[in-house]
């Protein structure tokens, strides 16, 4: 069958979307195993749905931003500054309440698996960009387009795309979901300011391989 209107194919794109949205919610354990020893094959097939969701729904990409390239490439370190910062300061407050780190998740021990971890990381952080700042926002304002009150409309869409964004970190306790919010907020700004998945994938990458390395053995 053919899809002869945007409409259709957009609402496929959501439902197949949605799954790996939904799965993280139901994610309790706050022992997150990696064999950094393995090729990441799955967040490869993860990079490539997200390329087949930007490619595939044109309409709803941002018109061209006139942001000098100069001013993408600042924004990196500004919004890799501001995650960990934040996240600097709502772990003390967490530690404050809490006792012990929210997650433990194993450093890679050699070279290659250092490789192969930073090739995890970016390419998870490209899909989570791609997914939660580009898809999900865009497709709910697209969807709710004939909405009378646009900008209430458009205010539900982020809240909603930035709730599930947020709520994928629970098993990390309270206050990774705060931070998550928080930080759906700065990279959501990045993508909407430029036009742009770079600036904000690689401040997101640049911020979970920090957090990896800084972290508690």
């Amino acid at each position: 069958m053919k899809l002869h209107t945007p409409t259709p194919r957009i609402l496929i794109f959501f439902i197949m979307t949605l799954f790996p949205v939904i799965l993280p919610l139901f994610t309790v354990s706050k022992e997150v195993s990696f064999n950094w020893s393995v090729f990441p094959a799955s967040q490869v097939y993860l990079f490539f749905f997200s390329l087949i969701l930007i490619i595939a729904n044109p309409e709803l990409r941002p018109e061209k931003k006139h942001f000098h390239l100069w001013k993408k490439i600042l924004l990196i370190p500004l919004a890799f500054l501001l995650l960990t910062l934040l996240s600097f300061l709502l772990q003390k407050l967490g530690n404050l309440i809490t006792k012990g780190p929210a997650v433990h998740i194993q450093k890679p021990e050699s070279s290659g698996q250092w490789i192969y971890c930073s090739m995890n990381f970016l390419f998870s952080s490209f899909y989570e960009e791609a997914v939660y700042r580009f898809f999900l926002p865009e497709a709910l304002i697209w969807l709710t387009r004939n909405v009378k009150d646009r900008k209430m409309a458009i205010a539900d869409c982020e809240i909603i795309s930035m709730i599930l964004f947020s709520l994928g970190h629970i098993y990390m306790g309270f206050f990774s979901v705060l931070n998550a919010a928080l930080a759906y907020i700065i990279l959501r700004y990045c993508f909407r300011k430029t036009g742009s998945l770079v600036p904000g994938t690689m401040a997101h990458f640049a911020y979970n391989l920090f957090q990896l390395i800084v972290s508690p053995l």
